[in-house]
Protein backbone atom coordinates (compact mmCIF):
# COMPACT_ATOMS: atom_id res chain seq x y z
CA UNK A 1 0.00 0.00 0.00
CA UNK A 2 1.71 3.59 -0.88
CA UNK A 3 0.05 7.01 -0.03
CA UNK A 4 -0.38 9.92 -2.33
CA UNK A 5 1.38 12.78 -1.54
CA UNK A 6 1.37 15.83 -3.90
CA UNK A 7 4.22 18.01 -1.86
CA UNK A 8 6.53 15.07 -3.66
CA UNK A 9 5.23 15.50 -6.97
CA UNK A 10 7.71 16.84 -9.67
CA UNK A 11 7.11 18.45 -13.10
CA UNK A 12 9.57 17.40 -16.24
CA UNK A 13 8.60 20.92 -17.88
CA UNK A 14 10.91 23.45 -19.03
CA UNK A 15 14.19 23.41 -17.04
CA UNK A 16 14.09 26.95 -15.98
CA UNK A 17 17.44 29.43 -16.37
CA UNK A 18 20.06 28.61 -13.75
CA UNK A 19 22.86 26.93 -13.50
CA UNK A 20 22.68 23.00 -12.36
CA UNK A 21 24.93 20.18 -11.53
CA UNK A 22 24.64 17.21 -14.11
CA UNK A 23 26.41 14.18 -14.90
CA UNK A 24 26.90 13.54 -18.74
CA UNK A 25 25.01 10.51 -19.94
CA UNK A 26 26.27 8.68 -23.33
CA UNK A 27 27.33 11.00 -25.93
CA UNK A 28 27.70 10.28 -29.63
CA UNK A 29 28.40 12.09 -32.92
CA UNK A 30 24.85 12.89 -34.87
CA UNK A 31 23.73 14.24 -37.60
CA UNK A 32 21.09 16.48 -38.51
CA UNK A 33 18.20 15.79 -41.47
CA UNK A 34 19.88 18.34 -43.58
CA UNK A 35 23.04 16.92 -43.00
CA UNK A 36 24.57 19.00 -40.21
CA UNK A 37 27.13 16.95 -37.41
CA UNK A 38 27.55 17.58 -34.40
CA UNK A 39 28.18 15.96 -31.06
CA UNK A 40 25.19 15.19 -28.81
CA UNK A 41 26.03 15.36 -24.97
CA UNK A 42 23.28 14.52 -22.91
CA UNK A 43 23.78 16.02 -19.37
CA UNK A 44 21.24 14.64 -16.56
CA UNK A 45 20.48 16.86 -13.99
CA UNK A 46 21.70 15.62 -10.32
CA UNK A 47 19.37 13.16 -8.31
CA UNK A 48 22.13 12.99 -5.03
CA UNK A 49 22.03 16.81 -4.93
CA UNK A 50 19.06 19.27 -3.82
CA UNK A 51 18.42 21.23 -7.27
CA UNK A 52 15.58 21.75 -9.22
CA UNK A 53 14.35 19.61 -12.16
CA UNK A 54 16.28 16.35 -10.71
CA UNK A 55 16.49 13.77 -13.36
CA UNK A 56 15.75 16.27 -16.19
CA UNK A 57 18.32 16.37 -19.36
CA UNK A 58 20.06 18.83 -20.78
CA UNK A 59 21.15 18.69 -24.16
CA UNK A 60 24.40 20.24 -25.13
CA UNK A 61 25.09 20.36 -28.92
CA UNK A 62 28.82 20.98 -30.01
CA UNK A 63 28.09 21.86 -34.11
CA UNK A 64 31.49 21.01 -36.68
CA UNK A 65 32.29 24.66 -38.24
CA UNK A 66 30.87 24.65 -41.63
CA UNK A 67 34.84 26.03 -43.32
CA UNK A 68 36.03 23.44 -42.38
CA UNK A 69 34.06 20.59 -41.37
CA UNK A 70 35.66 19.87 -37.49
CA UNK A 71 34.46 20.45 -34.62
CA UNK A 72 35.70 23.54 -32.71
CA UNK A 73 39.05 22.47 -30.42
CA UNK A 74 38.45 24.75 -27.96
CA UNK A 75 35.02 23.74 -27.10
CA UNK A 76 36.46 20.16 -26.89
CA UNK A 77 39.74 20.65 -25.10
CA UNK A 78 37.27 22.56 -22.22
CA UNK A 79 35.02 20.11 -21.98
CA UNK A 80 37.30 17.73 -21.29
CA UNK A 81 39.30 20.39 -18.64
CA UNK A 82 36.04 20.85 -16.90
CA UNK A 83 34.71 17.21 -16.83
CA UNK A 84 38.48 15.90 -14.98
CA UNK A 85 40.25 14.83 -18.20
CA UNK A 86 43.96 14.43 -17.64
CA UNK A 87 45.92 17.00 -19.69
CA UNK A 88 48.13 15.08 -22.25
CA UNK A 89 45.31 12.31 -22.56
CA UNK A 90 45.49 10.77 -26.16
CA UNK A 91 42.37 9.12 -27.43
CA UNK A 92 42.93 7.07 -30.60
CA UNK A 93 39.65 8.14 -31.68
CA UNK A 94 36.49 10.10 -31.34
CA UNK A 95 35.04 7.42 -30.04
CA UNK A 96 37.19 6.63 -27.35
CA UNK A 97 36.83 10.29 -26.19
CA UNK A 98 32.96 10.46 -25.59
CA UNK A 99 33.11 7.42 -24.26
CA UNK A 100 35.70 8.80 -21.63
CA UNK A 101 33.43 11.53 -20.82
CA UNK A 102 30.35 9.32 -19.62
CA UNK A 103 29.43 9.75 -15.77
CA UNK A 104 31.46 12.78 -15.46
CA UNK A 105 30.47 15.36 -13.42
CA UNK A 106 30.06 19.09 -14.69
CA UNK A 107 28.22 22.33 -13.47
CA UNK A 108 26.23 24.01 -15.91
CA UNK A 109 24.69 27.02 -16.54
CA UNK A 110 21.31 26.85 -18.70
CA UNK A 111 19.96 30.43 -20.32
CA UNK A 112 15.58 29.80 -22.77
CA UNK A 113 16.52 31.32 -25.99
CA UNK A 114 14.22 31.68 -28.92
CA UNK A 115 16.17 31.08 -32.45
CA UNK A 116 14.98 31.19 -35.99
CA UNK A 117 15.19 29.28 -38.77
CA UNK A 118 14.00 29.26 -42.21
CA UNK A 119 11.05 31.45 -41.15
CA UNK A 120 10.44 29.11 -37.88
CA UNK A 121 10.97 30.17 -34.74
CA UNK A 122 11.57 27.98 -31.67
CA UNK A 123 12.62 27.68 -28.09
CA UNK A 124 16.25 26.17 -27.30
CA UNK A 125 17.36 25.52 -23.58
CA UNK A 126 20.81 26.39 -24.60
CA UNK A 127 23.73 25.86 -22.58
CA UNK A 128 26.03 29.47 -21.67
CA UNK A 129 28.77 27.81 -19.34
CA UNK A 130 30.31 24.93 -18.00
CA UNK A 131 32.60 24.78 -15.19
CA UNK A 132 33.80 21.96 -12.43
CA UNK A 133 31.08 20.38 -10.58
CA UNK A 134 31.22 21.06 -7.04
CA UNK A 135 29.83 17.86 -6.07
CA UNK A 136 31.90 14.69 -5.71
CA UNK A 137 31.84 12.11 -8.21
CA UNK A 138 28.80 9.40 -7.65
CA UNK A 139 29.62 6.33 -5.64
CA UNK A 140 28.42 3.24 -5.81
CA UNK A 141 25.26 2.55 -4.47
CA UNK A 142 26.42 -0.54 -2.51
CA UNK A 143 28.94 -2.03 -0.35
CA UNK A 144 32.40 -3.33 -0.49
CA UNK A 145 32.11 -7.32 -1.76
CA UNK A 146 34.29 -9.72 0.39
CA UNK A 147 35.11 -12.56 -2.18
CA UNK A 148 37.50 -14.95 -0.64
CA UNK A 149 40.02 -17.51 -2.20
CA UNK A 150 37.54 -20.20 -2.08
CA UNK A 151 34.86 -17.87 -4.17
CA UNK A 152 37.23 -17.53 -7.28
CA UNK A 153 37.32 -20.41 -9.97
CA UNK A 154 40.94 -20.40 -10.66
Amino acid sequence: MFEIDYSKAQEFGNIADGTYETLIEFSMEKTTPSGADYLSIPLRVRTDFEQPHKNSLIFYKIWQKKEDGKYPQGSIMNLAKMSGIPDGTKFKDLDAYLTMLEGKALKVTVKNESSEYNGKTYENLNVKKIEISNLPPVSGSGSPMEISDSDLPF
